[in-house]
């Protein structure tokens, strides 16, 4: 930390706190009952996206893929999902293709189907609902748009991005504050304290006196507690709301690989791979295992769904094997991407044991996304939730008692 006056960075940490504490107590809120999404979602829709259990095998992705596109042959598929959750529906996102007739997109008035696992047939079809009016259906939809861009789109991303970037600064100029002055007192009481002695009063609550002194001590011992998690979450908000600003810097400063920016677009692109889609799983799967002997980790049987992705920009397979490098669900061990024309590798994703920049964001994201750790993790996130409200709203409160107590004695002065 710069030396600079301490009072200057008081005012930094204030000033930074009244413009994020909208966003954040929003964001807390939500992001609390978002915590809960996977049991949330089942009660209020019980039964919409599932089937019941039966005995016999339930179709493979592949074969539920085109059953998708035979009925609806307008639409295009760039994904198989490559194992099911028993009794869950299938379901498959739909992109238009180009009616020859107008030469513009069809219209397919939704936007993906819900099949039947065992059966392959259609059970219901996604209609894209909007924010109005909040319904049981829509109700985490809503929630999820709050939390990410307070509801306003575009401009309300980069808003809530930008308060996270802020945060991340934040976090520091936050802690240093937490830490003991130089000078503390006599030389002798400071010398019996202590460092550590003198730093223990930032860590404790507390409960008594008057509001001021409670909140304040909420306010940095709530912080200090949880320190390590809340830039976690902040550090991943930055991740998923500025990627424009995350990405370059993580590879300017921390030198984070760019597998992606290694598979070019092509000229035009390729919207129906030349390798069938069971052939591709097939080299996919021959590639992760020479990748895994050279790379030095280990492939093991999927504990969840995975999403074998074919890019058409690109003319690109990206397969997904689960390993012992896994972070949560969604950044799973690796994805090897190869050439949808001759089946050629291309490059490796690994989501941790590679590049500490990697390993970092991956574990940050996995920590905000819940995708990790089991039901503890979604209570600590849920908790880490209120917390980050209860920081800003003490924060407010500290700067408003602080403004209005020096209004007071500027009308004693005048």
């Amino acid at each position: 930390m710069p030396r600079l006056d301490r009072q200057v960075w008081v005012l930094v940490h204030r000033y930074a706190g009244l413009f994020m504490a909208l966003f954040l107590t929003v964001a807390g809120l939500t992001g609390t009952i978002l915590a809960l999404d996977p049991w949330l979602n089942d009660a209020l829709n019980p039964g919409q996206w599932r089937v019941p259990v039966q005995e016999r095998p339930m179709l493979d992705g592949f074969t539920l893929r085109e059953r998708a596109l035979a009925a609806e042959p307008r639409a295009r598929i760039n994904y198989v999902i490559l194992n099911l959750e028993p009794g869950r529906l299938a379901y498959y996102g739909l992109e238009p293709r180009t009616d020859p007739a107008t030469g513009r997109s069809f219209d397919l008035g939704y936007t993906g189907l819900n099949l039947d696992p065992y059966t392959g047939a259609v059970v219901s079809r996604d209609v894209k609902v909007g924010l109005w009016p909040v319904t049981r259906r829509n109700f985490t939809q809503v929630l999820f748009a709050l939390h990410t861009s307070l509801a306003c789109g575009e401009v309300g991303r980069w808003l809530f991005g930008l308060s996270a970037l802020v945060w991340v600064l934040d976090a520091f100029v936050g802690f240093y504050l937490t830490l003991p002055r130089r000078r503390a007192g006599p030389a002798a009481l400071a010398a019996r304290a202590g460092w550590w002695g003198r730093w223990w009063p930032s860590w404790r609550f507390t409960w008594r006196g008057r509001a001021y002194p409670v909140n304040f001590s909420l306010h940095r011992a709530a912080g200090l507690w949880t320190w390590v998690v809340l830039f976690a979450l902040a550090a991943s908000s930055v991740c998923f709301n500025l990627p424009e600003i995350y990405g370059p810097v993580m590879r300017t400063v921390f030198r984070m690989p760019d597998v992606q920016a290694g598979l070019l677009d092509l000229p035009q692109p390729l919207l129906d791979p030349t390798i069938p889609w069971r052939e591709a799983a097939a080299i996919g799967e021959r590639l992760t295992a020479e990748q895994a002997r050279h790379q030095g980790f280990t492939v093991k049987p999927a504990p969840g769904t995975m999403w074998f992705f074919y890019n058409p920009a690109k003319g690109v397979y990206s397969y997904p094997a689960h390993g012992d490098r896994d972070v949560g669900y969604h950044w799973i061990g690796s994805v090897v991407h190869f050439d949808a024309d001759t089946g050629k590798f291309r490059a490796i994703e690994c989501s941790s044991g590679g590049h500490p920049a990697t390993t970092f964001t991956s574990w940050v994201c996995a920590i905000h996304t819940c995708t990790v750790g089991g039901v503890a993790v979604h209570v600590l996130v849920g908790a880490m939730g209120l917390v980050t409200a209860l920081l800003s709203i003490t924060g407010v409160y500290l700067w408003w008692k602080k403004h209005a107590n020096r209004k007071v004695l500027e009308m004693r002065g005048g």
